[in-house]
């Protein structure tokens, strides 16, 4: 390597997915310096063509000689979390008002200005009576949304498109909502918006399909159904898939089914408790995936090599 020029070194990595580069930084200082470097990471945002991947984060992990990233199955990659992050923490800003009640956080990531942004959505008091903060990594303080969600959020947001998306929170009056149960924010533009989901709403939850927004609908005894907005500009969801969970999966209630994502090989990815289960919907073959360990958070995520101690304020 050291006879290279480095921009070939650069020109050639930058293309390469972010899975084998981490396992790179392990061959030698120079790779791992190599491979750390910031303009590394804004070159591989563009250049590399690469389809979001399953990354397992093991919370168990307190050994200190354990590998960094262990190959489970098929493609999964388990990571100890604490060296997945890099131990990098940011201390974000005071909040410009005192207002804490039933807060939710969310990040995402401005591709327009190539930045991150947390989003803060809080109650003043009242489920429809919601104010919100954004904060940008790097920047010394948070800045006031003009007009935040009409109604309180529930669960964790789910990014994909551009936006974070929460379902509306079930204490909250849904006739009057007019059927939009699903709250956006767009990150570039700061701007919140409502998404009305397919016809169904009970026992389901939301996903990022492959970079889409997907919703699962878990209403029925012998299956699962999901949902797919391909098309997110125009709103409209499509049925993509139809899976049967008894038989052939051997799962006897569909409320305990959550749907991970995309696999390989055209597999879909979904968690029964403890058990994860790959399963072809055109071959009927299932997989069950041993992951080490109950302790466990499963990320379906776009690789990226951008580090947050580069947005750190000084």
């Amino acid at each position: 390597m050291v006879h290279f020029p480095s921009d070939l070194h650069f020109d050639i990595v930058s293309r390469l997915p972010v899975k084998s580069l981490l396992r790179f930084k392990c061959v030698s200082q120079l790779w791992c310096n190599m491979i750390d470097d910031p303009s590394l990471a804004y070159m591989h945002l563009t250049r590399s063509v690469e389809e979001p991947k399953m990354l397992i984060l093991d919370h168990q992990t307190k050994n200190p000689d354990t590998s960094r990233f262990t190959e489970v199955a098929g493609g999964f990659l388990k990571a100890d979390m604490k060296l997945v992050t890099k131990q990098e923490v940011i201390a974000l800003p005071p909040h410009r008002a005192s207002y804490t009640s039933m807060s939710k956080y969310g990040l995402g990531f401005d591709s327009s200005t190539n930045t991150y942004k947390v989003v803060r959505v809080f109650s003043r008091g009242g489920s429809f009576n919601m104010g919100a903060d954004v904060y940008t990594l790097g920047t010394s303080s948070w800045r006031p949304i003009s007009k935040g969600p009409l109604c309180r959020l529930a669960g964790r947001p789910i990014f994909a498109c551009g936006a974070l998306h929460w379902f509306v929170h079930h204490y909250v009056d849904r006739d009057a909502l007019k059927g939009k149960y699903i709250v956006s924010f767009d990150v570039g533009k700061e701007e919140f918006g409502w998404i009305s989901p397919p016809k169904f709403y009970s026992s389901s939850h939301l996903l990022d399909l492959g970079g889409n927004l997907a919703m699962v609908d878990r209403s029925f005894d012998s299956h699962i159904e999901i949902w797919v907005m391909k098309e997110y500009k125009k709103k409209e969801w499509v049925k993509e898939y139809k899976i049967d969970i008894y038989p052939p999966l051997g799962i006897s209630d569909s409320s305990l089914v959550e749907v991970i994502g995309l696999w390989e090989f055209g597999e879909i990815l979904l968690r029964n408790r403890e058990s994860f289960i790959s399963y072809n919907l055109k071959t009927g073959v299932k997989r069950y995936i041993e992951i080490l360990g109950h302790d466990v958070e499963v990320l379906y995520h776009m690789g990226s090599l951008l580090s947050i101690s580069k947005f750190q304020t000084k």
